[in-house]
């Protein structure tokens, strides 16, 4: 693609302003002032525009009639857009979660192998002009290539922070990356994961919903979306909220990330102040087996026997981890006498690609940890028909898509297992 006048541009005020932030206030001359002013003067006076107030409080003026959006997110601005039918003014993207074809491979300790493939972000399994579309990001994930975001030349620019592709860590860094976006003269509207705020609850995904919807002028659509996707939360509430607490299922969010084992630990667990735990505790009544604060914290055998839980559940931890690795795999052969996998209590989180902030999905993710916990108590639901069902509802797509969407995010077991 080559450069138009307005990237050119917007991409020399990028630099300017990567230059600014390494040069004393007193280098920066009225000419560079002036070239990061320009381009978004220019932009403003071209087109009508509304206010709209983000989830920082900055009112950001938002041109009337959108057509070209770029998002920097792992999915969930695209999963809202596809509900509210505005996906297709998506064009350039944050995150090479939406175009990666995920592949994983595993052995047995009786030496049989099996692959799991075609594990795909959800947006790009509907979706799937977007692999098509300019990732402006690096493939680890971690440097913008605002040289490729001027060529795309959005209207707008919607930034979820929190998710893998823009942390919640480091605000000094996200600060260097709102002031050079808005430097180029793209309008930015900036959304705060619940990851951001650093507290469990997942309730401001709400916030989120509503503030693209705005957008559009659909905000009644979108908030509409937030309480469906709620009310498998309520549900699951009604049906465990007696359970006593010496009658509570100890659970175990245990991430088989290989690169912990090559730092010499087993697994990875989530503590009592995580969003995980939140599900575990507060939605589904169970008990967190790991009573620390802290998420990702490496544990080696005997500190995961001391947990000894009812119930281990496998998240996305970079990769997908199907209940055979830790039950059949060679790797985890020193936990076979825990009584989770004695009893073969295990199950698979959906697989769910740069997972740093819960996405549209997370009801499927709430249902598999209460029946996991309390399989009586949902005996009457089998999550890959309410799964099914919520794709449906969800993204309004016919029942064939609805089960490429449920093995794309390796549900398959579910239907296996009757779960």
């Amino acid at each position: 693609m080559k450069f138009t006048m307005h990237s050119k541009k917007r991409l020399l005020s990028a630099a300017l302003l990567a230059m600014s932030l390494a040069l004393p206030a007193a280098a920066q001359t009225p000419a560079a002032k002036a070239a990061k002013t320009a381009p978004a003067q220019a932009a403003a006076s071209k087109q009508a525009t509304v206010a709209l107030k983000d989830m920082r409080g900055k009112t950001v003026m938002v041109p009337k009639n959108l057509s070209r959006i770029a998002t920097i997110d792992d999915g969930f601005i695209e999963s809202v857009m596809t509900h509210l039918g505005e996906v297709r003014k998506v064009v350039a993207i944050g995150s090479w979660s939406m175009k990666r074809d995920y592949k994983y491979d595993f052995v047995t300790t009786k030496g049989e192998s099996y692959t799991y493939s075609k594990g795909w972000n959800t947006m790009k399994y509907l979706n799937p002009w977007l692999n098509d579309l300019p990732c402006f990001n690096s493939p680890q994930g971690n440097i913008i290539s605002y040289e490729t975001l001027a060529k795309a030349e959005p209207q707008l620019v919607i930034m979820r922070v929190g998710d893998c592709t823009v942390g919640a860590g480091n605000a000094e860094a996200l600060q260097k990356t709102i002031d050079t976006i808005e430097s180029m003269g793209f309008p930015l509207v900036v959304l705060y994961s619940p990851t951001w705020y650093k507290n469990s609850d997942l309730s401001t995904i709400k916030d989120e919903m509503a503030t693209i919807g705005r957008l559009f002028g659909k905000e009644k659509q979108a908030t509409s979306l937030a309480t469906y996707l709620h009310s498998t939360v309520d549900m699951i509430r009604k049906r465990t909220q007696n359970i006593p607490e010496a009658k509570k299922t100890k659970m175990l969010m245990l991430g088989l990330n290989p690169n912990v084992r090559k730092n010499g630990g087993t697994g990875s667990v989530w503590g009592i102040d995580t969003p995980e735990s939140f599900i575990i505790e507060k939605v589904a009544n169970a008990k967190n087996a790991f009573r620390e604060n802290g998420s990702g914290k490496i544990l080696n055998v005997e500190q995961i026997y001391a947990l000894d839980p009812d119930v281990i559940v496998l998240p996305t931890a970079n990769g997908f981890h199907p209940p055979r690795e830790i039950l059949e795999g060679p790797d985890f052969a020193l936990l076979s006498e825990l009584r989770a996998i004695k009893n073969r209590k295990v199950v698979s989180m959906p697989w769910t690609p740069m997972n740093c902030a819960r996405r549209v999905e997370y009801p499927l993710d709430m249902l598999v940890i209460a029946k996991a916990a309390y399989p009586e108590q949902f005996k009457d639901i089998k999550v890959h028909e309410f799964a099914l069902k919520f794709y449906k509802d969800v993204y309004k797509v016919d029942d064939k898509t609805a089960k490429g969407l449920r093995s794309t995010q390796w549900l398959d077991w579910t239907v296996e297992n009757d779960f």
